[in-house]
């Protein structure tokens, strides 16, 4: 019997869940497992982060020699990385700051509202 690609390979139902961070609660720990960070994509990630993640995974280990998955370690590095950003209120206010002495900016507005609805809840 062969083994599953790893595009097809069987996940739980709490894997396949998408929903937005919840902001009452603190961040998720870094994930520290493939399947830890499959299941954080799949909830704290933007859309289509988890499909990507597996396509890129999927790319970077068939295009890996045997015995050596830097490639593979890159993209979980990278995507985890994207995670922690994601997840990070530093990060997302950071996003929010006025840029080059501006005091109003579109981008600034919305991610304004969206950290005050997710104080609100």
């Amino acid at each position: 019997m062969g083994l599953l690609p790893a595009t097809t390979a069987a996940t739980t139902e709490e894997d396949q869940v998408t929903t937005q961070p919840d902001h009452q609660n603190p961040a998720p720990a870094r994930p520290a497992t493939l399947h830890e960070l499959r299941t954080a994509l799949s909830r704290y990630g933007l859309p289509g982060d988890r499909e990507n993640f597996e396509r890129d995974l999927a790319a970077a280990l068939d295009a890996s020699p045997i015995g050596d998955l830097a490639a593979v370690t890159e993209v979980a590095a990278t995507y985890r990385h994207r995670l922690t950003l994601r997840t990070s209120p530093q990060a997302m206010d950071a996003l929010a700051a006025p840029i080059g002495g501006q005091h109003w900016t579109p981008a600034g507005d919305v991610f304004a509202r969206l950290r005050a609805a997710g104080n609100d809840r």
